[in-house]
């Protein structure tokens, strides 16, 4: 939990924390460079592009993010919500039959190769003194944590816990950027030999969209113009609540700025206790808007990240649910006793049942086959696998050549196992294989879209999969490799043994002219195996111009 400590100031809710992660399709990144600048660590001398088979006493590291998203405030000047604060998790395990969890004797690090400094992308470190009470050095969290380092063990695991992570890369540090990759990289103690390394989403926004309703003269603050978005925001607070602010908290919102929400209203994710008597942030903000707000996805997305991040990208989303399925509307979660803490459940009768087992009140805190946290196989909250964001299948690919959720028995096993795995499930019979996500982004004239596919022989007989694809502007080209085997180019048959996988690559090249503005290419690829000719996948690429170029919106208006 974050350290909070209690002062003169008073807060009001400047909007929801954050729900989970996603956004459109974006260019898949190459595997990020080797940990650079920390001794006695030896990088692996070469990294192959497609995952090896794996071997006893192998090493393999599985890692995620907790939540699928974590938001902070674009500026700290008036009012503080959510600081920038992202979580890493890691499992190490060793290849055998059957795979062991190992804590000891490895080190386990991460980076961000594109993002190794906040400091200038955020203002919270000029403020973090007066809203947290803590004079932080330069680019380093509340927690301690900075933008590199180790990562802590923690019984049958390891974390790093308060990353200043923001949503700028380096390379483009005023163009944000959601879905931020991490580099996790497992060294040998004794050594400094590298065993392991994967490429999580450490995914962030800062799209609270606040400056929907609360603009100058805006539907949320009428006849309140101070040229502020946030400013906006406290004095209607002060005008509708001054009278009743508690002891220690009196005076005027706007006259004790920045503010910490928190102070006063009790927030889980940052550990606040607030007030007693007073509403949680949680409860307070969707109580106050509940019949403003419509309860749907868009409505949603007014206050967690947003309809450019568009954070939830699971696999349940993609079969049409949304937040409402899972939470309730506005007044439902705004009666939530525990936020935070008190969440919808997988083992729910009315989702996937006794089956599917919590061993914790949460989804991100259980575990199940083997001691294995569920978001090690199954992705983070919100960010279920196969998620339609790109970038969180980068880790899947690595481990098992096609997206999630991690279901090759092989990566952790030496040998595939018999009898039922996972949830009492079984090996397939006979012919079968999967070949997925559909992926879509937005392109300008010039610009290319790179999309991975996986395919993947999940039956248990050896299969030849032909491959074709069309593109509707012919704008697409197509080349695959097998894993450990031998590369094509589209179309193409494909021979893979049982859990023996492909990745496609599909290149969208949009041409250099405004002539292709507002057009749509829709790449479909179609996998067909000859063992069974009806059974046949297809994947759907969508790469779309905009008529304008894309155009990001500060929450701050003046």
């Amino acid at each position: 939990m974050l350290p909070v400590v209690q002062h003169h100031k008073v807060a009001f809710v400047l909007t929801l924390v954050c729900l989970a992660v996603l956004s459109a399709g974006v260019v898949l990144a190459g595997e990020p460079a080797p940990l650079a600048g920390l001794p006695h660590r030896v990088p692996a001398a070469t990294r192959p592009s497609l995952p090896p088979s794996t071997l006893p006493g192998d090493y393999v590291v599985l890692a995620w993010n907790d939540l699928g998203m974590h938001c902070y405030n674009r500026s700290f000047q008036d009012l503080a919500v959510l600081p920038p604060y992202n979580n890493l998790y890691a499992q190490v395990l060793i290849v055998g039959d059957p795979p062991q969890v190992v804590t000891t004797g490895v080190t386990v690090t991460y980076v961000f190769t594109d993002n190794t400094y906040s400091v200038g992308k955020s203002n919270f470190w000029d403020y973090a003194q007066l809203l947290f009470g803590v004079d932080l050095p330069p680019n380093i969290g509340l927690t301690g944590k900075g933008m590199a380092g180790d990562m802590d063990a923690a019984g049958d695991h390891f974390v790093a816990e308060g990353i200043p992570l923001t949503e700028f890369r380096d390379s483009a540090p005023t163009v944000p950027y959601p879905y931020q990759v991490a580099t996790i990289v497992v060294y040998d103690k004794a050594t400094g030999l590298e065993l392991a390394r994967t490429t999580p989403v450490a995914a962030v926004s800062t799209e609270m969209r606040c400056n929907n309703c609360h603009y100058d003269n805006g539907p949320g603050n009428e006849g309140i113009a101070t040229g502020v978005v946030e400013q906006n925001i406290l004095t209607k607070h002060d005008n509708e609540n001054m009278g009743d602010y508690p002891p220690g908290h009196e005076g005027p919102l706007m006259g004790r700025r920045p503010i910490l929400c928190a102070e006063c209203h009790s927030s889980n994710a940052l550990g606040a206790p607030g007030v007693p008597g007073l509403p949680s942030l949680s409860n307070a903000m969707h109580s106050k808007h509940k019949e403003i707000v419509p309860d749907t996805l868009d409505g949603c997305y007014n206050c967690h990240p947003g309809p450019q991040t568009r954070c939830l990208r699971d696999v349940m989303s993609s079969r049409g649910m949304d937040c409402i399925d899972c939470h309730g509307g506005m007044a439902q979660v705004a009666v939530n006793p525990n936020p935070w803490l008190n969440e919808p459940r997988c083992d729910n009768a009315a989702c996937h049942g006794s089956g599917f087992q919590q061993d914790q009140a949460l989804y991100r805190k259980s575990r199940e086959h083997g001691g294995v946290f569920c978001e090690a196989c199954h992705d983070s909250t919100h960010a279920v696998a196969p998620s339609i964001e790109a970038n969180d299948a980068l880790k899947f690919v690595g481990w098992q050549g096609h997206a999630g959720p991690l279901d090759t028995c092989t990566v952790c096993h030496a040998s595939s196992p018999i009898g039922p795995g996972p949830h009492g499930l079984t090996a397939p019979t006979g012919p079968g294989f999967t070949f997925n996500p559909d992926r879509y982004s937005m392109r300008e004239p010039g610009q290319q879209a790179i999309y991975l596919h996986g395919l993947h022989n999940s039956g248990n007989v050896a299969d030849v999969y032909h491959l074709s694809f069309s593109s509707s502007q012919g704008w697409a080209a197509v080349v695959g490799a097998v894993v450990g085997g031998p590369t094509f180019t589209l179309p193409a048959d494909v021979s893979l043994v049982p859990d023996q996988s492909a990745v496609v690559t599909v290149t969208v090249t949009v041409p250099d002219t405004d002539t292709v503005r507002t057009l749509i290419d829709t790449t479909i690829i179609t996998a067909a195996s000859t063992v069974s000719p009806t059974l046949a996948r297809h994947v759907t690429d969508l790469t779309y111009v905009p008529l304008y170029w894309s155009v990001y919106l500060p929450l701050i208006y003046k």
